[in-house]
């Protein structure tokens, strides 16, 4: 039966073929990994109008010791009853000299505890209750719990930036060898010039050896009262209201 003879090898060798095939992975959904920068908190602080240029130095160590250097620069304002708008910008290599995309926008209504956080691409504003954060308290100088390290602060005085007073301080935590896996004794620092008027601090350096450095600096410092436009969403967007 000859026919059947040639049938039974292409059975034989189809099902070789089938057998050699990878098999597939099952898994749960990947979420990837979403680098953030959280580089300002605009408090929403009455009766101290003011509208300002963010310009932010982004420097990251990669795994083979190598930096990588990318810049975003973004508006931010406050009226006086408190309104704050802020952009959030996407990082790139030149994004000290070009306006990035939008990543989004958020408006701070503290007089109606709202804010609401657009995405400019789908238009679409996700509104939810809004209460301002606590206030941060320094480090306290001393040693850190768990003898990871210690922390130690010092004044640097005052001086104007772009027209605005400022007082500096610079924090200094050093971490012990082996936390976080740090072979040497290693400094973080962080470098801060605070604005009283402005209740924020108007340039803002961080470095930390596990991660790399940042620089956020305040420019064309305005307190006159922002055009209130920018307080107010753009019609054509969606607003989806968030769960308290």
């Amino acid at each position: 039966m000859p026919f059947l003879r040639i049938s039974m090898i292409t059975l034989v060798f189809s099902c070789g073929l089938a057998a050699q095939q990878p098999q597939a992975v099952t898994h749960a959904p990947d979420g990837g990994v979403r680098r953030m920068l959280e580089s300002l908190t605009v408090p929403a602080t009455p009766n101290a109008p003011f509208s300002a240029t963010v310009t932010t130095e982004w420097t990251t160590i990669l795994v083979d010791g190598s930096k990588q250097t990318s810049w975003n620069h973004r508006l931010i304002a406050r009226d006086s009853s408190g309104r704050v708008f802020q952009e959030r910008r996407y990082f790139m290599p030149d994004g000290d000299k070009v306006t990035t995309p939008l990543n989004e926008v958020d408006y701070v209504d503290p007089n109606r505890h709202e804010i609401e956080v657009c995405r400019p691409q789908p238009k679409v504003c996700y509104e939810r209750s809004y209460r301002e954060p606590p206030a941060t308290k320094p480090m306290a100088s001393g040693a850190l719990p768990g003898g990871r390290g210690s922390v130690k602060e010092e004044s640097l005085g005052h001086r104007s930036i772009d027209g605005v007073d400022a007082e500096g301080s610079r924090e200094i935590t050093t971490l012990n060898a082996g936390v976080d896996g740090l072979e040497r004794e290693e400094p973080v620092v962080k470098e801060f010039w605070y604005s009283e008027r402005l209740g924020l601090n108007v340039v803002t350096k961080r470095f930390d050896p596990r991660s790399g450095a940042q620089n956020i600096i305040l420019s064309g410092i305005s307190q006159s009262e922002p055009d209130p436009k920018l307080f107010v969403v753009p019609e054509g967007y969606r607003i989806v209201k968030m769960e308290p």
